[in-house]
């Protein structure tokens, strides 16, 4: 799933704090179509939810971040 640069981007951000679509897009200068793509794609794994125009990981997206930091040890 966290193979796309952009989809890995967007989930790493969010492992950070919750945000939306834009301020992901600017921050890491990539074309809003591509973050809102990479969110749709996240979603629909169950990673991540959105949350009043802010997305945050699911249970399952916390998971897989623990998972990462483990591996990065």
């Amino acid at each position: 799933m966290l193979s796309n640069k952009f989809r890995k981007v967007v989930f790493n951000e969010l492992i950070i704090s919750d945000a939306n679509a834009r301020d992901i897009s600017k921050k890491h200068h990539i074309p809003l179509s591509a973050v809102e793509k990479a969110i749709k794609d996240l979603e629909g794994a169950g990673l991540i939810r959105e949350d009043k125009d802010r997305y945050t990981l699911t249970k399952e997206g916390e998971k897989l971040a623990e998972k990462l930091k483990r591996q990065m040890i």
